[in-house]
């Protein structure tokens, strides 16, 4: 008796297509909100950062065919802070995204100046375009599966925008996965949204200098990502997420050690405008 009420629940739950929708001249500026926990072992010694970063993300549409559209993606840090003390925040760093007709960011380019975002830093902004695209229509509770996107603007080893970077996708380990599913609908901000979560497993190495020296941490990220999506005009409301990993050094006096980072990032829309 419950399995046929689930089975009519499901029916009677309206089918959605979760699509990414832009249009010519339009802008979304998002609220950015990021706290990174980094723990590094290494022998008997131990060190620990805290950092917080607040900015604005911006995305422009600049162009929109039938082949795809290209997006601009800037980000303004206005506060960070490290231990509790307050840095100066780094100037605006921008990207250029090439979005497929089906949703999908085929390319990433820097927009004319030297970058400090790496792969895995564009990687957690690319739920702004909108939540894994799903085969076709779903119902709250479908479940579906996707790569995620790796693609790096220019070699880095520096951080986002100042602040302490997640790691980077290894480019010779096997990829990741993100399985998405369809929570719930619920009204956010006056938008008629969908929920969906998405949990994300991803081999991922890095560079770092540590004491002065350059190290390779290597080893696996788990994500776990909320998007609150506008379904109707096809762009996220709210992005949530939070992730872990652990990762191995190798090299320098370090080798051997280990290096936790846990982040927690939270972008909420703020206004969209169209010309």
């Amino acid at each position: 008796m419950l399995a046929l009420a689930a089975a009519l629940a499901a029916c009677a739950a309206p089918a959605l297509r979760l699509e990414a929708r832009f249009r010519p001249g339009e802008t979304r500026e998002y609220r950015l909100v990021a706290d990174a926990d980094v723990r590094i072992t290494a022998g008997r010694a131990s060190t620990s950062e805290l950092s917080k970063l607040v900015a604005t993300a911006t995305i422009a549409v600049e162009q929109v065919t039938s082949e795809g559209t290209t997006l601009t993606l800037t980000i303004t840090a206005k506060t960070l802070t490290r231990n509790g003390k307050r840095n100066t925040p780094p100037p605006p760093q921008q990207v250029r995204l090439q979005v497929s007709p089906a949703g999908r960011v085929t390319q990433i380019t820097s927009a004319g100046q030297d970058l400090s975002l790496d792969a895995a830093d564009i990687e957690d902004l690319v739920p702004l375009i909108g939540p894994p695209v799903p085969p076709g229509r779903v119902h709250v509770g479908d479940r579906w599966n996707q790569r995620p996107v790796v693609s790096s603007p220019s070699p880095s080893t520096g951080s986002v925008s100042g602040q302490t970077a997640s790691p980077s996708p290894s480019p010779t380990a096997t990829p990741g996965i993100e399985e998405a599913r369809l929570a719930a609908l619920r009204v956010v901000g006056d938008y008629d949204c969908a929920v969906v979560a998405i949990s994300t497993r991803r081999p991922v190495v890095r560079n770092r200098s540590i004491g002065g020296q350059p190290l390779q941490l290597e080893g696996l990220e788990f994500a776990a990502t909320e998007i609150a999506f506008a379904f109707r005009p096809g762009f996220p409301v709210t992005v949530r997420s939070s992730s872990e990993a652990r990762l191995k050094v190798s090299g320098g006096s370090a080798q051997g050690g280990e290096v936790d980072i846990t982040t927690k990032t939270t972008l909420t829309l703020l206004r969209r405008t169209v010309r």
